[in-house]
């Protein structure tokens, strides 16, 4: 086996396990909502708001972007100006249910 198939072979795999890791940071109780059409209202201290919101059993179509709000693109977290320019594109939001506060926007 070559030594240079090895090593990418390896690095490779050690990429996958990062990646993974960053997928797996919302905190129990969430939701999770997906759309074509981000519909984001965001301020310059990023807070704001997120419209347009499904979820079963939750009675409301809007959730609260706070401070502790995390905006990610393909895995690494972004400023409030690149978030605020995914409006109308896709994007996953991530909310607690009770408290309708987002977790996570990624894309």
């Amino acid at each position: 086996m070559n030594i240079n198939k090895v090593i990418k072979q390896g690095l490779l795999m050690l990429m996958f396990l990062v990646i993974g890791f960053n997928v797996c940071a919302e905190t129990d109780p969430y939701n999770t909502f997906e759309t074509s059409n981000l519909k984001i209202k965001l301020a310059n201290d990023g807070t704001g708001v997120v419209t347009g919101v499904h979820c079963s059993g939750c009675g409301y179509n809007i959730v609260k972007i706070t401070k502790d709000s995390k905006f990610t693109s393909r895995g690494v977290e972004v400023g409030v100006a690149e978030t605020r320019e995914r409006a109308g594109r896709s994007a996953m939001v991530s909310f607690t249910p009770e408290t309708q506060e987002v977790q996570f926007i990624r894309w």
